[in-house]
């Protein structure tokens, strides 16, 4: 009798309380185009209790004196369970950023990576194939001596779409009005590495109407006007200006002006040399022209288009594809200028 009951006593004291709760967290990780994001989604009380640290090439999420099972969702990441905490490994970040999200109670980890230029090759690998890009190379300075071109274009205009409070498409961290605007950028300062010179409607993140972005443009008397846009598709359109008589008289204004159907000629020209360079880089499915009444082209005095890009679901706009995209359109430059050259 005295055995049974000097063991029921070492069990009572000794053994784990069956009653101890044990806690499940869903465990989410996806890569996004710059950073990876780590969702952990569970119970208030435990993720409240959340520490969050790195050791070396380690992220730890500790619960402290927890207990607690994992529900894999969606993982593209390696970790450990030690204890009462979680080793996630992704290797090779430069910083990562906690956030602590209610209804439901969530724990979300960004993981900035550190793109090494082998990583960033296979990333643009990824893009060329997903659109069947060719591997034609990125359009190299002119040498010298051959800066200037006969009945070459003078003067481009680039309209970087929306601004300031109309932000355009907004799709994870991307922002239509600031990718637009950086590719702007880019493909003015190729334009003005030579005696073509290249403006801006709007040069920072500010609201600009489209009177106002006509009114510019026309001012600088320009050969050629590029409007930059990010679409709803995954490739590249090219939309010219329409003219046409048999409309409202609301909107004929917008339709009839005398600088555009004086340059429609031109337009055309332009949309056809935009398509060869996006097609010679791209592919051929990677690009299609439509018309579209009713817009900023119809006011503008010089061979006009709008060039809208792919969208943010089928494009990771990192800067080396902006600078990619910029030499596309600026190759397609070129070889309008080749084809209007007298």
């Amino acid at each position: 009798m005295k055995k049974i009951i000097f063991l029921l006593l070492f069990f009572l004291l000794f053994s784990p309380a069956s009653s101890e709760k044990i806690y499940y967290l869903k465990l989410r990780a996806n890569y996004h185009p710059e950073f990876l994001r780590i969702v952990l989604e569970g119970a208030e009380s435990i993720i409240s209790k959340r520490i969050v640290n790195q050791k070396g090439n380690d992220i730890i999420v500790r619960f402290p004196n927890t207990s607690f099972k994992i529900y894999k969702e969606k993982m593209t990441i390696t970790y450990r369970i030690d204890k009462d905490a979680i080793l996630f490994s992704p290797v090779h970040f430069r910083e990562f950023k906690v956030f602590y999200l209610k209804n439901p109670s969530r724990l979300i980890i960004d993981v900035y990576l550190e793109p090494k230029k082998k990583d960033i090759e296979t990333l643009l690998d990824g893009i060329r194939k997903r659109w069947r890009k060719s591997t034609t190379p990125l359009i190299e300075p002119e040498p010298p001596g051959k800066t200037t071109r006969t009945g070459g274009i003078k003067t481009v205009v680039i309209d970087p779409g929306h601004g300031g409070y109309e932000t355009g498409i907004v799709a994870e961290k991307y922002i239509e009005k600031n990718v637009v605007l950086d590719i702007a950028r880019r493909l003015k300062a190729l334009i003005n590495r030579g005696s073509t010179q290249g403006f801006l409607t709007r040069k920072s993140d500010h609201f600009i109407s489209l009177g106002e972005r006509v009114k510019s443009a026309n001012s600088k008397n320009p050969d050629v006007f590029l409007s930059l846009h990010i679409g709803n598709h995954s490739n590249i359109i090219l939309y010219t200006p329409v003219i046409t008589e048999s409309v409202p008289r609301e909107v004929k204004g917008f339709l009839l002006n005398k600088g555009q159907k004086d340059f429609m000629i031109k337009t055309a020209a332009l949309r056809n040399a935009l398509r060869e360079a996006i097609i010679e880089d791209f592919g051929n499915d990677m690009v299609s022209a439509r018309p579209l009444p009713y817009s900023i082209l119809s006011k503008i005095e010089s061979a006009a288009l709008i060039i809208e890009l792919p969208s943010f679901k089928d494009a990771y706009y990192v800067a080396e594809l902006k600078t990619e995209l910029a030499n596309t359109i600026y190759k397609g430059l070129y070889l309008y200028e080749e084809g209007t050259a007298e």
